[in-house]
Formats: structure tokens, sequence, C-alpha cells
């Protein structure tokens, strides 16, 4: 039985959209090959070094110090850091493939460079496009950077990508790159899950957000909704380096219709998601080539989806029934899309749920990637 050697920032025990996409590739590659997983922990924490996950399948910890990620160059510096120790551990392990994937962006270059054999590089993000061009300096570390991406990634035999505009990027600045698309999506057991909710009047009238509470999703413009819609409940579920600040500001100014839950359990999930009346998302205007996971779940429940944002997410959204797209951090325009819901609600969506089904299923959407691991050793 071969080997692939899989090189990624995300895996157990930390649970985030990476290490669900790993989860569902490592499923189903190791049903015909050997795979060592070579990760890097989460910061400050220290899982054991070495984990049998499954008959075929051995996880490789490299365990990360905690530091201040809020900074850029910090974080980049920390980052590149530890991709190296990534693609370096890698090589103690023989295999007959590599499998990098980021969105760490420094693992591109990294296991480019360092890691030997043939490679996949599984791109889920172009990070370096969100680098403020600011000022004059931020703009030349911009371009340096993405020079660098591009000149590193074509050390690929392979590349896939999560969305059409990273598909676009690759095939403009690529040159002969071989690219496909594997699509993020939701695993079936929490699509069986999310499609058997049924048809519930809620009161109060209740939106609610599930995801990071960072500066990306400016979580912030529901606690101003929150003091001009009074007679509404709004539940905020996740943590992220703005939660306390703004569970502390909803407090301090007395707001009480907002509750901020933090990070909660599967099951206590489906439940929030029962006692719903509209979801809420948002991404600033500069990740618009982002697209959320939690989307596809949101959409896998049927409800009417309120999304704040532009690019490939907003395009999604675009493709669904009963939902509504507006600019990030527009007030009024929520203020106007959930008054819309409230004063006429709208029954759950069987149509959502079947362009789920058909188009993003984890476990469907990993085939591609083991045609693709096929295909490059056979050409041994």
């Amino acid at each position: 039985m071969k080997t692939i050697n899989f090189l990624t920032g995300n895996f157990i025990p930390e649970n985030c959209a990476g290490t669900n996409r790993i989860l569902a590739l490592v499923k189903e590659l190791e049903k015909n090959y050997k795979i060592n997983v070579i990760c890097i922990s989460e910061k400050g924490k220290k899982p054991a070094d070495i984990i049998k996950f499954s008959d075929n399948v051995n996880v490789y910890y490299i365990h990360q110090k905690n530091y201040d990620s809020e900074k850029f160059y910090t974080r980049a510096v920390h980052e590149f850091y530890y991709a190296i120790k990534l693609a370096l551990k890698s090589n103690m392990f023989p295999s007959d493939i590599i499998i990098a994937t980021s969105p760490q962006m420094f693992i591109i270059p990294s296991a480019g460079m360092f890691s030997r054999g043939k490679k996949i590089i599984d791109i889920r993000d172009l990070v370096w496009e969100y680098i403020d061009e600011n000022s004059l300096y931020n703009k030349l570390v911009k371009k340096v950077i993405t020079v660098f991406m591009k000149q590193t990634i074509k050390l690929y035999d392979y590349v896939t990508v999560t969305n059409t505009h990273e598909y676009k990027w690759i095939v403009s600045n690529i040159p002969n790159a071989k690219v496909e698309k594997i699509t993020n999506g939701i695993e079936s057991f929490k699509f069986t899950e999310l499609n058997a909710l049924k048809e519930k009047e809620v009161k109060p009238f209740t939106l609610t957000y599930i995801g990071n509470v960072g500066i990306a999703q400016n979580i912030k413009v529901l606690v101003d909704i929150a003091k001009k819609i009074k007679d509404i409940k709004i539940n905020i579920i996740g943590e992220g380096n703005k939660y306390l600040e703004l569970k502390n500001y909803a407090r301090k100014n007395q707001i009480t219709n907002i509750t901020f839950y933090g990070k909660v359990n599967r099951d206590e999930i489906i439940k929030f998601y029962e006692q719903t009346s509209v979801l809420f998302a948002q991404l600033d205007e500069k990740f618009k080539a982002a697209m959320p996971s939690k989307l596809y779940e949101y959409a896998s429940t049927g409800l009417p989806i309120i999304y704040a944002g532009l690019g490939e997410a907003r395009s999604f959204i675009n493709r669904l029934e009963n939902c509504t797209t507006i600019n990030p951090g527009d007030v009024k325009a929520i203020e106007v899309a959930i008054k819309k819901y409230k004063d006429k609600p709208i029954a759950l969506s069987v149509n959502n749920k079947k362009f789920i089904q058909a188009n993003f299923i984890r476990e469907k959407q990993s085939m591609k990637m083991v045609d693709i691991v096929n295909k490059l050793l056979k050409e041994n």
C-alpha cells in the first residue's frame, strides 16, 4: 500500500472548518493509502506527539507556542517558522506523494521548496490578497509575497482550490498549472441532521449568528441592531478575538435582547437552529474571495439567510431562494432585511436543501482528490 504525507495547519482535536475539510479528504484517501498526517497543533496546546487515528492513519504533531496572531508580521514570522518545520518533519517519513494544504500561506512555499517527491497543494484561501495596501511599505510587502507565492506554486504537480475566484487566480497567474476545484461543503451526517429540521413558529422573532467573532466578521453590527429593534432576540454562537469586547459592550450598554453563548457542542447548535427565524453571516469587503463553510450548513437548514458581504459568498447566497444579500457593515440594510422577514415569515426552503445535497457534500467532493492522487501515482 502506497503512502501519502498530508501537511496541514489544522487537524483534530482542533474543531474548525479547516479540520473538517482535511478529515473528509483523509477519510476518503485512507481507504486505499497509508496516511501520515503531519500537522501543527493549536497555539499554546500540546497534544501527544503521535496519535493513531485509524489503521491506516498516523498523526504527528508539531507543538506551536502561544503568540499574538493579531499582529500581521508576528503571525507571518511564526507561520513561516512552523511551516518549514512541517515540511522538514515530513521528510522523516518516506512517502509516495505529498499533499500540503493552506490557508496558512507559508505552507505553500515551505512544502514546495523543502518537501521531496510528487506534490499537491490544496489552496483554501488566497490570504496574501487580504494584505492592506494602506502604505507604500505594505504595497511592496504584498507584491513581494504575491510573486513568492506564484513562483512556489509552480513547484507543485497539481493544485486544488475551493472556489471559482481561486480557480481563476491560478489559471491567470500559473501558466500550465494542473488545477481542480474541490469545494468546501458539509459532511453527509450533518446535512442529514439539518435536513430533518421541521417547520416551526419561533417567538419572539430570533436572528442567529454562528461562527467566528473576529475582526473580519464585524459582529458589532448585530449589537447595534439589537439596540434598534428591541422586540427581537439575537443569538451569537462562537468565539474569537472580538468576543469578550462585544459581550462586555452589550452588558455595559444594558442591551438585553442579544446573548453571547460562546462555543457550544453540536447537539446545542441543532437546538439553536430549531429556535431561529433567520440566520446571519457577514465578512468585511476585503475578504470577498473567501467562502465561509458555515454558509453550506446554513443553507442545509432551509432557513432564510441574511448575508452581508461581497464576492464568492454573495454569489453563493444569490443562488439560493428566500435569502438576502447586502453590503457589509450596513446596519440600516440589515434592519430593513430583518423587518422584511419579521413581517412576512418564510417557509423552510426545500430547494436550498436539494441544492446543497447535489453539490456540496464533502465526501463526494473529496473523491476528486482521490482521483488526482491516483492519476499522479500512475505517472511514476
